[in-house]
């Protein structure tokens, strides 16, 4: 039975459309397994019938980040009608999170009061079991410099609000009190992706998703400051974390065709 349940959960579909991952069905199997042992342990059942049952094996797929074009393409201001259908929130919430490197949840708790001219301070992250929770991500409490455009448009969004108290949220949803949905976000993203010619096939083998835009940033950003100050920025804790979220595509290695020229010739 418990066989048969683990078959059904690899064939749900997920928040993204996609069949759940390998990581996703172990962690429910991991919590069915520690009810189970509580139950025994209060004999209410003789045994556990999952403890002999084995995780599937994870294969995490590798994710894979838009081209520079790709991404001027996106946020290009004469864009926003093509591309995100005239919708001002979904392109400054994806602007702000390619420029930034936010996590979803912190893109969702950002607050009015930490939006300032060059930067954003990040206080507090959306959680979708608990709501709004201070602290960030492995108490990743940051400050994040913000490139004009994208203070420009966080502004004009702030001013047409109906929300205006300095504890509100930027990204509001139905309410004042919860930020856009999570499965809107990914909506909204992956149809401005069809507008700009990735179709959902192209996107699902690439596996570019949401979370990518933390890859770009740590990828874009990478070489160019310090490592340190980068995870300072991102909130990573270590070297093999900013090794992780570093990605690269074919333009990026221009380097190595020049020499392969110089030396092939």
């Amino acid at each position: 039975m418990i066989e048969e349940w683990i078959m059904k959960l690899r064939e749900k579909p997920g928040k993204t459309g996609d069949p759940l991952s390998h990581t996703t069905v172990n962690h429910n199997l991991t919590c069915l397994k520690i009810m189970l042992k509580e139950a025994v342990r209060l004999e209410y059942l003789y045994r556990n019938p999952a403890e002999g049952i084995n995780q599937l094996q994870e294969r995490p797929k590798e994710k894979s980040i838009l081209t520079i074009d790709e991404v001027k393409e996106l946020f290009h201001k004469d864009n926003i009608d093509r591309v995100w259908n005239g919708d001002l929130i979904h392109y400054t919430l994806n602007l702000l999170t390619a420029s930034s490197g936010l996590r979803m949840g912190e893109v969702q708790g950002l607050m009015r009061q930490y939006v300032y001219k060059n930067h954003i301070g990040v206080y507090f992250t959306w959680d979708r079991k608990y709501g709004l929770k201070k602290g960030s991500k492995w108490s990743s409490d940051r400050q994040i410099p913000i490139p004009s455009k994208t203070f420009t448009y966080l502004q004009e969004l702030m001013r047409l609000s109906p929300f205006q108290g300095p504890e509100d949220i930027v990204f509001f949803g139905k309410d004042r009190n919860k930020p856009i949905h999570e499965g809107v976000i990914l909506d909204r993203l992956y149809k401005a992706f069809q507008n700009i010619g990735i179709s959902p096939e192209e996107r699902k083998v690439k596996n570019v998703t949401f979370h990518s835009w933390r890859y770009f940033y740590n990828s874009f950003m990478r070489g160019k400051i310090h490592d340190s100050k980068l995870r300072r920025l991102t909130g990573h804790k270590t070297l093999e974390m900013t090794e992780h979220y570093t990605t690269f595509n074919i333009e990026d290695f221009q380097d190595v065709l020049k020499i392969q020229e110089e030396y092939f010739s």
